[in-house]
C-alpha cells in the first residue's frame, strides 16, 4: 500500500506504506480496510443515528470472515505480539483534516482475539460525539468508513512529534521536535509538558531548546502500560542530546521532500533505533504550489520578501534578508548576494557564477526558472528552497521589514 491508496486502508494507513517503501523504519503491522468494515456493518441499517450506530457496530462485532482474517494477519507478526491498533479513517491525515485524536487508538494489545475487539472499537470510535462533531465542522458529508492499522509496539524509551514547519508562525524554514521520555502518548495527549527543540533547516542546525517539566512517563512492562514517577534529576534532563535532535531533523525532512509538502512526523527512540509511526501533513501551515520552479543550486530555505532587481544599481532598494530575483548574476552582485536570504535567476545552471557564489556564501539558490522576475510580485514573502529548487508563497512575514 502507498499514499494513493487513502481510500482502501485510510490516511494513516497509506502514509505508513508509502514510509516502508520508501525504505524509512516503520514498525511492522497490517492493516483492515475499510472494505473490511463495511462488510461486518453492511446489515446495521443506514439510518440509525450516530449513538446508536457506535452501539449497533460494538454489538455487531466483526463478520466472521473478516475476523479470521484479522487473527491471521496477527498470527504472522508473533503468537502473542504486542500490538497497537489504530483508527485510520478514510479522511483521516489528508492535507485539510488531520483527524488528530478524535478516533480510537489502543495500545499493548496482545492476543487475535483481542485484537479483533481492538478493531471493533475503532471502528465503533467513528461515531463518538467528538468524530461526528469534527466531520460536521469540516463539512464532510461522504459515508463515513474508516481502516484500522495494526502495528508492532516500540518499546519506547524517548519519544514525540516532529513539525518540519512552524506549526505557529507558519515559518517552513523550521523543524520543531517535541520529545519525552517512555510512549508518546503523553506529548500528544499534553499530560507533561516536552522538551523543545527548534531547528533551522538549514544543516540543520540547533537554534533553541526549551527543557520541559515532565513529573512521570508512561513506560512498558509485562502486564502492559504503567506510570513512571520521575525523580527531579531525571525530570530536568535533555530528552535529546544535540546530535540527536539533528539526525531527528535529517530524517523529518527526508520525509519532508518524499511528501513534497511540511509533515507532522510521531516518532520513538528504542534500542538506539529511531522508528516512524506516523506522518501526515500539517493542515495549518499552507504552503500551495510552487510559485516557481527551476535548478536546485545551493541548498537551504530561507524566507523574506522578493526584490526583483534588473542591475546592482538598484541595491538602494534591497534590505538585508531579502530574496534576490534576478535575470541572472555576475561578479558586482556579490556585495547582495551576501546580504540575500536567498537568489533566484531566470537563467544559468548549477555551475554559473550565481549558484558557485550562493554555496559559498551558504545562502540557498534556485536557477533557472525562467520566469521567476515576471512570476514573482516584487514585495511578496516567499519561501526558497534550495535543495527543492523551489519557491513558494510564505505563509508569515520574515522579521525584517519590507524596504521601500
Amino acid at each position: 500500500m502507498d499514499k494513493s491508496d487513502v481510500g482502501v486502508v485510510g490516511g494513516k494507513g497509506a502514509n505508513l506504506g508509502e514510509l516502508m517503501a520508501a525504505g524509512f523504519r516503520v514498525p511492522d503491522g497490517f492493516a483492515v480496510t475499510a472494505d473490511a468494515f463495511r462488510r461486518s456493518a453492511d446489515d446495521l441499517g443506514p439510518d440509525l443515528d450516530p449513538e446508536r450506530m457506535g452501539k449497533a457496530v460494538l454489538a455487531a462485532g466483526a463478520a466472521p470472515e473478516v475476523r479470521a482474517a484479522i487473527a491471521a494477519a496477527y498470527r504472522e507478526l508473533g503468537e502473542d505480539a504486542l500490538v497497537a491498533v489504530r483508527s485510520s479513517a478514510t479522511a483521516e491525515d489528508s492535507a485539510t483534516t488531520s483527524f488528530a485524536g478524535m478516533n480510537r487508538t489502543l495500545t499493548n494489545v496482545r492476543g487475535a482475539d483481542a485484537v479483533v475487539d481492538a478493531v471493533v472499537e475503532c471502528w465503533a470510535s467513528l461515531f463518538a460525539p467528538r468524530s461526528v462533531a469534527y466531520r460536521d465542522e469540516h463539512g464532510l458529508t461522504d459515508e463515513p468508513a474508516i481502516a484500522v492499522v495494526v502495528q508492532r509496539m516500540v518499546q519506547s524509551e524517548r519519544s514525540g512529534v516532529m513539525f518540519t514547519a512552524d506549526p505557529v508562525t507558519g515559518h517552513t524554514d523550521r523543524v520543531v521536535v517535541e520529545a519525552a521520555f517512555g510512549l508518546g502518548e503523553v506529548v500528544v495527549s499534553g499530560a507533561v509538558e516536552p522538551d523543545t527543540y527548534v531547528l533551522a533547516k538549514a544543516g540543520p542546525t540547533v537554534e533553541s531548546v526549551r527543557v520541559g517539566a515532565q513529573t512521570h512517563k508512561i513506560a512498558l512492562g509485562a502486564d502492559g502500560e504503567r506510570r513512571i514517577d520521575l525523580p527531579a534529576d531525571e525530570s530536568a534532563r535533555r530528552v535529546l542530546t544535540e546530535a540527536e535532535a539533528v539526525e531527528l531533523a535529517r530524517t523529518g525532512l527526508a520525509i519532508e521532500r518524499h511528501y513534497g509538502v511540511p509533515q507532522d512526523i510521531e516518532w520513538a527512540i528504542a534500542d538506539g533505533a529511531t522508528w516512524i509511526v506516523q506522518t501526515r501533513p500539517i493542515t495549518t501551515v499552507d504552503t500551495g504550489e510552487p510559485l516557481v520552479s527551476g535548478l536546485a543550486a545551493s541548498p537551504g530555505v530561507a524566507a523574506g520578501r522578493v526584490r526583483v532587481l534588473a542591475s546592482p544599481a538598484d541595491a538602494h532598494r534591497f534590505g538585508d534578508g531579502d530574496v534576490l530575483v534576478a535575470r541572472m548574476t555576475d561578479p558586482d552582485w556579490v556585495p547582495l548576494l551576501r546580504r540575500a536570504a536567498a537568489v533566484v535567476t531566470d537563467e544559468g545552471g548549477s555551475t554559473c557564477h550565481a549558484a558557485i557564489v550562493a554555496r559559498e556564501l551558504r545562502v540557498p539558490c534556485v536557477v533557472g526558472t525562467r520566469r521567476a522576475t515576471t512570476a514573482l510580485r516584487d514585495g511578496a514573502v516567499v519561501t526558497v528552497d534550495g535543495a527543492a529548487g523551489t519557491v513558494t508563497a510564505a505563509t508569515a512575514p520574515p522579521p525584517n521589514p519590507p524596504c521601500a
